[in-house]
């Protein structure tokens, strides 16, 4: 495996499906956004921020996603996903994600995410304290 994952909070194994793929013979473009996204909730999970969404007063929702296919993905393959919070920045915590193929012995996607911590109730941006800022920062 690919020692750049070593780098990343938390990795994920996630095996490639049949219906991943698209009409072009590959996993679909959107597929990876769904492996990254899997990989976030439980990187949420490991760092104790994660909650139920009925019950979110304040917390994290998704402002902007990319991703950078590097290599086409077909089924069957087995791909470890990572993620670990790059930098914290006023309400916008930034996510870091590279997807890995064992198939392909190579890096086959880099994204990034900003979640920005929110305020449901009230509908507008929650300024990250320093405390839940440090928790984050020290545990990834």
């Amino acid at each position: 495996m690919s020692e750049e994952l070593d780098n990343y909070t938390i990795v994920e194994k996630i095996p490639v499906r049949w219906g991943d793929m698209d009409a072009r013979g590959h996993v679909n473009n959107t597929i990876y956004y769904r492996y990254f996204e899997s990989t976030r909730i439980s990187l949420f999970q490991l760092l104790d921020i994660y909650e139920e969404p009925t019950e979110v007063r304040v917390g994290p929702i998704l402002s902007f996603q990319s991703c950078y296919y590097k290599a086409p993905l077909v089924y069957p393959d087995t791909v470890f996903v990572g993620a670990k919070i790059t930098s914290i920045e006023g309400s916008k915590i930034i996510i870091k994600h590279i997807l890995f193929s064992k198939k392909l012995e190579r890096i086959a996607a880099e994204g990034e995410a900003h979640i920005i911590w929110y305020n449901y109730e009230k509908k507008e941006k929650f300024i990250i304290s320093d405390d839940l800022k440090n928790k984050l920062l020290k545990k990834s």
